[in-house]
């Protein structure tokens, strides 16, 4: 396995824990991206995503953003990713990410590209447009968030509010 789940809070197996996380990240497309910049403030964001074994999620995002003007500044970032409950405030599943990101360059940059279109096979299939990402010549760029702790809720699998903290080992 290339990442460990570290429990800080909360027990449970790290293995079924890992799955439960793994598992909601399969289940939804679109994740929340929160960033903030001393001049632009905070602020959040909707980008699809890909992830890969290491627990690196990518996104495609256009360089001139408020969010991607954030993260050439300031490297850090949060996330959610979520699946909406069945009834309110019932079978709550999610998890929230913070860590590490940045545009992909380089073997980052190829290994964004293979996530994200094995998630999204039809994303940057003319060799043109593929190029443009692996090489940074774009308005649009792969980024990477590189996991560094999180935070779960899966009911149906851990228990009504049982909220499981960990930190990556990698």
């Amino acid at each position: 396995m290339p990442y460990r789940l570290d429990i800080t809070q909360g027990e449970w197996p790290a293995e079924e824990f890992r799955k439960g996380v793994e598992g909601i990240l399969a289940e939804s497309m679109v994740l929340t991206l929160a960033t903030a910049g001393p001049e632009r403030g905070p602020h959040a964001n909707l980008a699809f995503f890909a992830y890969d074994e290491d627990l690196v999620l990518y996104f495609v995002s256009e360089r001139s953003t408020r969010h991607s003007l954030h993260l050439a500044e300031e490297a850090r970032a949060a996330a959610t990713v979520f699946l909406p409950p069945p009834v309110f405030g019932e079978q709550l599943r999610g998890v929230q990410l913070t860590g590490s990101a940045c545009e992909a360059w380089g073997r980052q940059a190829e290994a964004a590209l293979a996530a994200y279109q094995g998630r999204y096979p039809s994303f940057a299939q003319d060799p043109d447009v593929r190029e443009q990402f692996l090489t940074g010549a774009g308005a649009a760029a792969l980024y990477r968030l590189q996991v560094e702790e999180l935070t779960a809720v899966d009911e149906p699998h851990f228990g009504r509010r049982n909220y499981l903290r960990a930190t990556v080992l990698r």
